[in-house]
């Protein structure tokens, strides 16, 4: 099919995730199809979009890089005038406002409901099946990221590779640029990103750890979980470094999305939270660990015994061992029940002890991603493919 112009829907709840999943998505396909498509991006909201892109400003109607974005609030002022595109995604089921999808059925072709990402195995079977819409033109189908060549995959976008790889031949030089303040040398450096979390055990376990420890701890879920474990960390020394035995903790300002991946790529392990910032932690092939959104009835822990599955399919013949107890450090890391500072029961120094080999596990499963799980890719050839009736 020879589409003009696409549309990609995103409500922002209460996260940066779907925002950060949705601008790689239209970044990349805006790359793709360079002039040749018009591609819009409709919001709810904005703050968080203006949190992790600088050239974003709190207007209704913009253009950034090529892309219109453009708030709901627009769009439902000026249904009446605004055209339906060839092509429509829908992320993460966050339902398309009424009056532009009843005009949708009589002039689009292709409506692509983008799920979240998942390990689960169900999701293979769902991949590109139809929804039926009893539209007389507007076809819709179900799009399943996922771990494996028959789902969707995950977002390999071009522009975080390229990053990773100008940042890896100048270490030293982003190394400097964000952590010029704080000695770093001779130490392990990782990122902290994670959701409440209660990190005693791991304090207590690298005090006195045989090299010394870096953290640098991310965003304000993250800082506020290791203020409440030091409670006289107040907040007029927010941005500075607090130690604690071999450990020094380094409160970071946030970061937008291109300065996130710069750093992520030439510390020496990342623990993260969520969709987007777990699949840039796979593909810069370090040592992770992976904290996931909390659901009801420990529905999270499905996910992550889902990606645990995948991931051991891949890994297991080679590093059995490792892959053992990294997958058990997984599971505790994520078993909660909610959103508490409860402590939990996780041994963190076997993650430590084994980075070299985590780091050449990582570093493999990384390189399978790219080449058998690529989102964009598996979406533009779906679009490109797609025959209309």
């Amino acid at each position: 099919m020879k589409i003009q112009s696409l549309d990609i829907f995103c409500d922002i709840i209460d996260n940066f995730g779907d925002i950060g999943v949705v601008y790689r998505i239209a970044k990349e396909l805006k790359k793709r199809y360079l002039d040749e498509v018009k591609i819009r991006v409709f919001l709810n909201r904005l703050d968080e979009f203006m949190a992790i892109n600088n050239k974003c400003q709190d207007l209704e109607i913009q253009e950034i890089d090529g892309i219109t974005y453009i708030k709901e609030s627009y769009l439902v002022k000026n249904i009446c005038t605004i055209e339906t595109a060839n092509v429509i995604i829908e992320a993460f089921g966050c339902n398309i406002f009424e009056g532009y999808l009843t005009k949708a059925k009589k002039e689009s072709s292709l409506l692509i409901n983008l799920e979240y990402l998942s390990a689960e195995d169900w999701i293979e079977d769902f991949h590109l099946q139809e929804s039926f819409l009893g539209a007389p033109k507007l076809k819709k189908y179900f799009f399943m990221p996922g771990f494996t060549e028959k789902t969707g995959g995950v977002i390999v976008d071009s522009l975080f590779l390229e990053r990773k790889e100008k940042v890896l031949k100048n270490k030293e030089k982003y190394l400097e640029k964000y952590l010029n303040e704080i000695d770093y040398s001779n130490k392990t450096i990782g990122t902290i990103f994670s959701y409440e979390k209660n990190y005693m055990n791991l304090l207590e376990q690298l005090k006195d750890y045989k090299k010394e420890i870096l953290l640098l701890l991310m965003g304000e879920k993250t800082q506020n979980s290791f203020k409440e474990i030091f409670k006289e960390i107040s907040v007029e020394n927010f941005g500075k470094t607090y130690k604690y035995g071999k450990i020094t903790m380094h409160f970071m300002e946030f970061l937008n999305q291109e300065e996130y991946e710069e750093i992520i790529n030439v510390v020496d392990f990342n623990f993260v939270r969520g969709e987007d910032s777990f699949i840039r932690a796979l593909l810069t092939g370090k040592p992770f660990l992976w904290h996931a959104y909390l659901q009801d009835e420990l529905g999270h822990m499905d996910k992550v015994e889902g990606f645990i599955d995948k991931e051991n399919k891949i890994l297991c013949e080679k590093y059995k061992d490792v892959l053992h107890k990294h997958s058990k450090l997984l599971r505790d890391y994520n078993f909660r029940r909610e959103n508490s500072l409860e402590r939990s029961g996780e041994d963190y120094l076997d993650f430590f002890e084994n980075i070299d080999s985590l780091n050449n596990m990582s570093s493999d499963y990384s390189e399978f991603l790219i080449k058998k799980c690529n989102l964009i890719n598996k979406l533009y050839n779906f679009i490109e493919s797609f025959k209309e009736d």
